[in-house]
């Protein structure tokens, strides 16, 4: 009798073991293209305090956009390779402030609809930059139009960028306790 429990105990784990691998290479490739939600937490706190979100479009051109921040743009690729053929790490860099603000990040897919990584932002010549760590997941398939045009005051600081409030200076690190 013991012998069958364990040959049927040892039967069901090969089931299901056979059955995630399965379900593993079933699933779709990792391709970010499409519509993501990013939230920044701020890499200077100990807490990695949350900062804001803002969604954007991964284009099929390698091309990317912002759909809640006006003129916010860049490119993008990915590196790495997986059983299917994609990458597991998407690296972007953009500009916002036509040009003057600038993006860089390195995104590593969790699973399909997720990637998180570290995102870097700063203002030519450095009077503002930021480290954050990002959850980028993934809304839908389907992009809408990338915002208008920005407007003097956005390029101006008129603190519309949730992380460059009116020109002031990066978030200062908290002390370790």
């Amino acid at each position: 009798m013991r012998l069958s429990k364990l040959r049927l105990a040892v039967i069901a784990a090969l089931v299901i073991g056979l059955s995630m691998t399965g379900a593993v290479f079933a699933q779709a490739p990792n391709n970010p293209v499409g519509l993501w939600s990013v939230t920044f937490y701020n890499d200077n706190t100990p807490n990695l305090a949350q900062m804001a979100t803002q969604n954007i479009c991964f284009l099929a051109n390698g091309t990317w956009y912002g759909t809640t921040f006006p003129a916010w743009n860049g490119r993008w690729f990915q590196k790495g390779n997986n059983a299917a053929g994609n990458g597991d790490r998407v690296r972007l860099i953009g500009n916002y402030a036509r040009g003057v603000g600038n993006d860089s990040a390195e995104l590593d897919f969790v699973n399909l609809r997720l990637m998180t990584g570290p995102w870097s932002e700063w203002r030519d010549g450095f009077p503002f930059f930021v480290w954050t760590r990002v959850t980028v997941t993934r809304i839908g398939n389907i992009c809408p139009a990338p915002l208008g045009p920005e407007v003097d005051s956005t390029i101006e600081d008129d603190g519309s960028n949730p992380f460059d409030k009116a020109g002031a200076e990066a978030p200062p690190c908290e002390a370790q306790p």
